[in-house]
């Protein structure tokens, strides 16, 4: 039933259109931004949505954390949050599959984070199997919720071809507006090369398209 329930969200929300980016603000503060013990145990410090300070893969103490977590969906069921950090701590722990149902659960209410991880795992085909097109649909999602994995991950690619079979390209000037949005949350070094190398090969393929938006 639930792999359904994500089959018809796919199907309703991507891939998307090949319009205009309109970047949207994910609406946190319909669940609850209480601090739990899970968030003390299993944050993401890359998750849009955590509260508390991150804990890395190699910190976690996952038996602890999974305890926590169950502890925490039992009481909020519904909070996306606490559902994708249940996922990570199983995921961590590797238990894939038990990961799954809580990841999903975080996908049915768009959490940011799981738009990202699901549809890496869509790409990898990693406890799932694998769907190119589904990563390109989820991933555009997380981009205009700004997760930043997500607005580098989806130009690059777009511009490698791995999304050819999947519907619409990527307008040029919507791949400019994901790589200088990523770049301006983040003042890491590294990723500030691969993004203007990204928007690099970008003008060098579509040097027509320059300032195209611009009317």
């Amino acid at each position: 039933m639930r792999m359904l329930c994500l089959l018809a969200w796919l199907v309703a929300f991507g891939p998307m259109t090949a319009f205009a980016v309109e970047f949207e603000d994910y609406d946190f503060s319909r669940f609850s931004q209480e601090i739990t013990e899970c968030d003390r145990l299993a944050s993401h410090g890359r998750d849009p949505g955590h509260v508390a300070p991150a804990v890395s893969s190699s910190a976690m103490d996952k038996p602890a954390a999974i305890a926590a977590c169950q502890q925490a969906v039992a009481a909020d069921p519904d909070n996306p949050r606490l559902n994708y950090q249940l996922g990570r701590a199983y995921g961590y722990s590797g238990r894939g599959e038990e990961a799954m149902p809580y990841r999903l659960k975080a996908l049915e209410a768009d959490y940011p984070q799981s738009l990202f991880v699901i549809g890496y795992l869509y790409s990898i085909g990693r406890t799932i199997e694998p769907d190119i097109c589904k990563t390109y649909g989820l991933w555009q999602r997380a981009a205009r919720y700004r997760r930043l994995a997500a607005l580098v991950a989806l130009p690059r690619h777009s511009l490698r071809g791995d999304f050819e079979a999947c519907g619409p390209a990527i307008p040029p000037q919507d791949l400019r507006a994901y790589l200088n949005e990523g770049k301006a949350q983040s003042n890491d070094y590294y990723l500030g090369m691969l993004v203007d190398d990204l928007l690099a090969e970008v003008d060098e393929r579509y040097p027509a398209e320059l300032g195209a938006s611009d009317g």
